[in-house]
């Protein structure tokens, strides 16, 4: 059993350090960079694209 998870833990790890880097688009905007929410709603509301808020608890990444 111990050589199992050993086996699938090792395999996971090999997955992850293989993936690309997450590169995020130039149309997210964090939070913090949002100085005036009005304007960001005001622009969205003209292209007629959606906001879209994700909430994480801090640390949890």
């Amino acid at each position: 059993m111990r050589f199992a998870f050993f086996i699938a833990s090792f395999i996971g790890a090999v997955a992850l350090h293989a993936a690309e880097p997450l590169i995020v688009p130039d149309c997210v905007v964090f939070f913090e960079d949002l100085e005036n929410l009005d304007e960001v709603k005001e622009e969205a509301a003209k292209t007629n694209k959606a906001i879209t808020f994700l909430l994480m608890e801090p640390g949890s990444t």
